[in-house]
């Protein structure tokens, strides 16, 4: 418990107050009498003038000092430590990567800081805070409900990154937290438009500054395993309104790979690519500028890609209808080569084949199913064709304009991909470990080959095959972009810890054949450990261009369109009822004093 008004507790000043006056104020109703010759000798006589005696303990006095308690106690305002009756301050930090900019030495954070340090004196000494960080998934960086030392320990860690996205989340859960009473405000470096629908009772303050920045959007590297070497491509913006000089470095180890000077025009965009040695390993890649305001849009860490090639073996008959339209598109598919089906990656054989039971292994039947009556039972259709669109293999799949000829009786256990009426044309084979499947066609009877669809689908087929291979599909990545990480199946019944580690912090992960580790929201390289051994590195760097663009930044304020409701007395505060109750025995106190004293009087006349 405490008090919201202290000084209210100088009214006990009062209870002996009372006291003094009732032991030295003592009145004695008069008494008329026929004469003074029926008094005695030993009747009491008092002395004139008033002296100290025994102090009298009457109801007339225990109603007093008990009614000056109350009312006391009533000024003090006594308050439940129950955070509900307490004034709350709901605080939603705009955690865009732009709050980070730094103008006069001074970045929009720090001005939101020094604006939380300086609500202190106005909250009160029982105030409480819950501040929100804004993002795709908004968080509790402290609360609900914190106290303010609690609050300011947990601000210091704060750093904004994120790129641009949407506040409608944080708003929502920061109007739950402040409720009818709570202040809320919306701590941001450029206010929300007009047009964008608010919470009513939102304050929105503006913290920034129009600035100029030079920033990089994207960055990519790729490796060609012919030549050995790989291609830095990088592009830059100049968001501010003169001519900016950068300095370009690249730096592999103690190796300075790339280093340049550009010259940017004012908002203007430049693509730049460099030819780099292969085997490095990592690039850390800077475009500096003099007065660069935000550090993290100038600055990104690269990982060299490795070659993930597939193997595809191809057992189809030399005299098969399949056999050289499939060689012929494996050889123009990129990171696609032809190999022995003991060291294969995708086996391509005949649909009356039995596939391998191998969990990694990807299998493809070609139709026609039964060669030997093909001419008699196959089928030709023109669709019209249901495609099964939520299926990785068949993005973007169509098939307009496709005659589809040499359609048998399909096998049992086939879940259709691709189907016309009752026909399964292409369907993935249940109650085997590979991951196989069965094209009932016969493409010498059909114009497959000659469609967009033929090449879409083989891409789709062989890049699902190099998505299951063990480790990263790729390993440079963007904020708030998910991580796909796949696992050695030998390695999914080991007891170690699968960590991911980032900057001396660990977070566990779930482990299973194929992972999405969550998109992450700090920039930097993170690192998957199995126990003691690396299963792979990967770098998340930061491209937004609304983001790096700070000549939008301006300072501003903008009221709640509703105010909250007053903090007081509330019902739900359970010291709220003692004072209800108080005041009415206070009421009752005065009344039973009154005819108290008003019947001694009138007994007295």
């Amino acid at each position: 418990m405490y008090f919201a008004n202290p000084w209210g507790l100088l009214g006990l000043l009062s209870l002996p107050v009372i006291a003094i006056i009732h032991l030295y104020h003592r009145r004695f109703p008069p008494l008329q009498v026929a004469g003074l010759h029926l008094w005695t000798q030993e009747t009491k006589k008092d002395s004139p003038g008033r002296r100290r005696e025994r102090l009298p303990i009457t109801r007339s006095l225990i109603l007093e000092l008990l009614a000056a308690l109350l009312i006391s106690l009533l000024l003090a305002d006594p308050r439940s430590n129950e955070s509900m009756t307490r004034d709350h301050l709901v605080i939603v930090l705009d955690d865009s990567a732009s709050m980070a900019a730094v103008s006069a030495g001074e970045s929009s954070r720090d001005r939101a800081l020094e604006w939380i340090r300086e609500q202190e004196e106005s909250l009160g000494r029982g105030g409480v805070v819950s501040v929100l960080q804004s993002g795709l998934r908004p968080t509790l960086l402290a609360g609900p409900r914190a106290e303010w030392a609690e609050m300011l320990t947990a601000m210091k860690d704060w750093q904004p990154q994120a790129v641009a996205h949407d506040f409608s989340s944080a708003w929502d859960l920061g109007a739950q937290l402040a409720g009818e009473e709570g202040r809320f405000v919306f701590l941001t470096d450029r206010l929300p438009d007009e047009d964008v629908p608010v919470p009513e009772r939102m304050e929105s303050i503006s913290l920034g500054r129009k600035l100029g920045n030079v920033a990089i959007t994207t960055a990519r590297w790729m490796y060609e395993a012919e030549t050995g070497e790989g291609t830095v491509y990088v592009r830059l913006v100049n968001f501010a309104d003169e001519e900016k000089a950068v300095a370009l470095s690249g730096v592999a180890g103690e190796s300075n790979v790339i280093e340049e000077s550009v010259t940017l025009a004012p908002r203007r965009e430049t693509a730049l690519q460099w030819t780099v040695p292969g085997g490095l390993g990592e690039l850390r890649f800077t475009a500096q500028s003099e007065n660069d305001p935000l550090a993290i849009d100038h600055e990104l860490i690269l990982i060299e890609p490795e070659v993930r090639l597939v193997t595809v073996a191809i057992t189809l008959p030399s005299d098969h209808s399949a056999f050289e339209p499939i060689h012929r598109i494996l050889g123009v598919l990129p990171r696609a080569q032809q190999g022995d089906p003991g060291d294969a990656d995708l086996i391509v054989a005949p649909a009356a084949d039995t596939p391998p039971a191998e969990r990694s292994l990807w299998w493809l039947g070609m139709g026609p199913i039964d060669p030997a009556t093909v001419d008699e039972t196959g089928k030709m259709l023109v669709g019209p064709y249901l495609v099964e669109k939520q299926h990785p293999l068949m993005n973007e799949i169509v098939l307009g304009g496709v005659v589809w000829g040499g359609v048998q009786s399909a096998p049992d256990g086939l879940t259709p991909l691709i189907s016309a009426g009752s026909n399964f044309l292409l369907g993935q084979m249940a109650g085997t470990s590979a991951n196989a499947y069965v094209m009932n066609v016969d493409l010498m009877k059909s114009n497959l080959t000659e469609s967009p669809d033929w090449p879409i689908f083989w891409t789709n087929l062989v890049e699902q095959c190099r998505n299951s291979q063990p480790g990263f599909r790729r390993w440079n990545f963007h904020l708030e972009e998910s991580i796909p990480l796949t696992l050695d199946p030998a390695t999914l019944d080991a007891e170690n810890d699968l960590l991911l580690v980032h900057e001396g912090t660990e977070k566990s992960l779930i482990r299973m054949e194929s992972i999405e580790i969550p998109p992450r929201r700090e920039v930097g390289l993170y690192t998957v450990k199995d126990g003691e051994e690396e299963v792979g590195t990967f770098a998340v760097n930061f491209f937004d261009r609304d983001e790096s663009d700070l000549s939008k930044l301006l300072p501003g304020q903008r009221q709640p369109r509703s105010a909250a409701a007053p903090l007081g007395i509330h019902l739900d505060n359970p010291f709220s009822w003692l004072i209800v109750i108080g005041i009415l025995l206070v009421m009752a106190a005065l009344i039973y004093d009154w005819i108290t004293l008003r019947g001694r009087t009138a007994k007295a006349r």
